[in-house]
């Protein structure tokens, strides 16, 4: 697939289950089991209130006594991230992994809901040519797998869940054999079907055989399997049928992250473009070098090295406290003057972060009624020659 070119739209799924906000938790339990959604969406008269989803329920259940006496309100989560349906898909993608989050509501021009999209409508679009840079379950994979003995309770199981941000945890043996699995939606079906579903044990409430596959096998065959089950994990075993990780549409997905880069520098050049500006920010390999190491989680813009705004990524325009980072053209030291850090131009000198160093600074400001902290990391862009292009700002 081409998601550097193609509107979310062409994925998104049309079909929304959507609650009102006079549901109670006991309700949405329902809805979500009978249907097996992953998320429902909080609407009134078209408009997005909240949304509610499998992690929502877990963490609900994991840090409240019980579900079923609570409201709509207190198991959603508001506001709920949008996006228009005009919106790229590459731009969504990292919007998912900046905020680290699976659903996204998709809006028209008028802020009117149309659709939702997951990791999963994501997955289903790519081609055979995304596999293939990737090829075997080991290189796509994650060591970093919830485990426990089939003995543990329910309430332990999503103690982890819920600290590890685990979809699944996999009951294993003594040898680390998979037994089973409980995933997020069995939760939601225990919820629903269990007053105080706490007290269960993992191995009379998992789904086994669990189904496996080794490191070497090829990620293609592996996805496709999932498809064909239904599924969206699996465990992954060495060759004594241990574990040694897990597969899950979450990791496939991941993968896009190096695409990104590729699409950053497309973006820069547009930038650059609408600038006028005739000197390259930065060459490809210094894009590389600088923005594989910021692109998930954090907010990204570049400047050329009279310290004006040339890029900023989706991660900027998406939450309104870093809006004052949105201005192309802009002269940085000022708007970090204007955001409390009034000696910026003592550190956004070539001079001072030459040879790799990084400068981090915290910063609070206020937005209206709210304080906002965040923690800066201020470096160089440097060209291949190790010229001195531009400054690079993370914010987190």
């Amino acid at each position: 697939m081409d998601t550097n070119k193609k509107p979310i739209s062409e994925l998104m799924t049309r079909t929304v289950c959507e609650v009102a906000t006079d549901f109670s938790a006991e309700r949405i339990l329902e809805v979500m089991h009978r249907k097996s959604v992953s998320s429902v969406l909080v609407v009134e008269d078209r408009l997005t209130l909240g949304i509610v989803t499998e992690r929502d329920v877990v963490r609900n259940l994991n840090r409240s006594s019980g579900l079923k006496g609570l409201a709509c309100t207190d198991l959603m989560q508001a506001p709920v991230v949008t996006v228009e349906q005009t919106e790229n898909c590459m731009d969504v993608y990292h919007l998912m992994g900046s905020r680290r989050i699976r659903h996204i509501a998709v809006t028209d021009a008028e802020g009117l809901l149309v659709g939702v999209v997951s990791e999963g409508d994501i997955l289903r679009d790519f081609g055979i040519e995304y596999y293939m840079r990737f090829q075997t379950v080991g290189d796509a994979m994650t060591a970093d797998a919830g485990l426990l003995p089939e003995t543990a309770t329910v309430a332990e199981v999503v103690a982890l869940m819920d600290s590890g941000r685990y979809s699944c945890v996999f009951a294993i043996d003594a040898a680390r054999r998979p037994l089973g699995v409980l995933t997020e939606r069995d939760i939601v079906r225990l919820c629903h079907l269990h007053p105080h579903p706490e007290s269960l044990i993992l191995g009379a409430t998992m789904s086994h055989p669990v189904r496996a596959v080794g490191r070497e096998d090829m990620l293609h065959d592996a996805v496709k399997a999932m498809d064909q089950a239904h599924i969206r994990r699996l465990a992954v075993v060495d060759g004594d049928g241990a574990m040694c990780g897990m597969l899950t549409h979450h990791e496939v997905v991941s993968g896009l992250e190096g695409q990104y880069v590729s699409y950053l520098k497309d973006m820069i050049q547009r930038q650059e473009e609408v600038l006028e500006s005739r000197q390259a920010v930065v060459g490809e390999k210094a894009l590389l070098e600088n923005i594989l190491r910021s692109a998930t989680g954090t907010a990204v813009i570049a400047t050329d090295l009279a310290c004006r705004i040339v890029y900023f990524n989706p991660a900027v325009s998406a939450m309104p406290r870093l809006l004052p980072f949105a201005a192309p053209g802009s002269d940085l030291r000022e708007v970090l003057a204007g955001m409390g850090w009034a000696d910026s131009r003592a550190v956004l000198k070539t001079d001072v972060l030459r040879n790799g160093k990084l400068h981090s600074q915290a910063l609070a400001w206020n937005v209206g009624a709210d304080r906002f902290r965040a923690e800066l990391q201020m470096s160089l862009l440097i060209d291949e020659g190790n010229q001195a292009q531009g400054y690079l700002l993370l914010v987190r």
